[in-house]
């Protein structure tokens, strides 16, 4: 019975450490971003608060509280981003880097020697506009 209750225990342990996030660097255009809540790793995504990265990417961002959505605005149009695209923080909307880079058109990928993501805003992909932005 010990070694049932023994194994139970050791296999919670393992899970919550499987489960707890992981902080990671985040460096757009060169720079290195500071974010708050900070970049986190989830399940094999990486996550950034949803106004502070859309800004750090040259965008704005808009909550319309209503319908739970924002939407991520530049000069090329908007994305249209709900509560549930994402995850949530102390409070705040944290949203996969690689959709948001997609949303604004940058290339995304991962720097395994940096051990950091790292987004290129000018690059010259499609982004994923939903809509033209609305003033």
């Amino acid at each position: 019975m010990r070694l049932i209750i023994g194994v139970a225990v050791l296999a919670a342990a393992l899970a919550a450490a499987h489960a707890e996030d992981v902080s990671v660097k985040v460096i757009v255009n060169g720079e290195p971003q500071d974010y708050s809540p900070s970049a986190r790793l989830r399940d094999g995504t990486v996550y950034v608060p949803l106004r502070q990265g859309a800004e750090s990417l040259g965008a704005t961002c808009k909550w319309q509280a209503q319908t739970n959505t924002a939407q991520i605005c530049s000069d090329r149009g908007c994305a249209l981003i709900r509560k549930g695209d994402g995850i949530i923080v102390n409070g705040s909307l944290l949203l996969s880097l690689r959709k948001m880079g997609q949303a604004v058109g940058a290339k995304v990928s991962w720097d395994a020697d940096e051990q950091a993501v790292k987004i290129q805003s000018s690059w010259a992909g499609s982004p994923v506009w939903t809509s033209r932005c609305r003033t």
